[in-house]
């Protein structure tokens, strides 16, 4: 079993300490950081802010350009090898689920989780794709040019929970929603990690008032459950 670290959110100012959190994890003095941002299609601008957070933590940084540039099997093979972490970017969660599959990039995430290979995380997007379900605001949910919500299946499938980034923001949102799934639904506001090492799950933020939540709906009822959040 391996190490992820799945973020609900924020921007990288604000999960600054997080990311501590995540190059320690690496336990090494200086690691190899490789970033995938296929959910913003590779956004130059949020690769570089990347790079300037995670260079100042200590690391090494590259990115993994599935949307811009073209690689062979052997190439992304390597790319992973070389990563003692890998960060996924946030954005639109069913393109980069769609574009994975066409590379095998989640099969091979996967084994990588399973290998212990590499400490694994992301945000938003890069934080749903570990899990079963993930309530979602990719474009296809869109309605009329607006932003909408719904469910994104076909994840990776690490844990067996669907899962809520941003829930401080679109709480109202997943409460009026979660009666559509039967798995327990965690929740996590921004600035808050679901940290799994070796089976073991936790929860971190680096305020006093960020939360994180597992959702059930029994009996025609909401029910939530707040959970033990450490600060770092």
């Amino acid at each position: 079993m391996g190490r992820i670290v799945a973020i609900g959110g924020g921007e990288l100012d604000i999960t600054h300490r997080i990311n501590e959190y995540i190059v320690k994890l690496a336990g090494k003095k200086n690691p190899n950081f490789l970033f995938i941002g296929t959910a913003s299609h590779d956004a130059e601008g949020y690769i570089t802010g990347i790079k300037n957070e995670f260079e100042s933590l200590g690391c090494s940084v590259s990115a993994l350009r599935l949307t811009t540039e073209t690689y062979t099997d052997e190439e992304i093979n390597s790319i992973l090898n070389l990563a003692d972490i890998i960060y996924v970017g946030g954005g639109d969660t069913s393109f980069m689920m769609d574009t994975w599959k066409k590379y095998g990039l989640d099969e091979k995430l996967k084994q990588i989780y399973y290998n212990d290979q590499a400490v694994l995380s992301g945000l938003s997007a890069g934080a749903i794709c570990w899990f079963s379900c993930g309530h979602s605001d990719s474009s296809i949910f869109e309605v009329d040019g607006q932003v909408g919500y719904g469910w994104v299946n076909g994840l990776l499938e690490i844990f067996p929970y669907t899962f809520c980034p941003h829930y401080n923001e679109r709480g109202e949102i997943l409460d009026s929603m979660i009666g559509e799934q039967t798995s327990p639904c965690l929740a996590l506001d921004n600035n808050v990690a679901f940290v799994d090492q070796d089976g073991c799950i936790s929860y971190v933020t680096s305020d006093n008032s960020s939360k994180a939540y597992v959702l059930n709906y029994v009996d025609g009822m909401l029910k939530k459950q707040e959970q033990k959040v450490d600060k770092i």
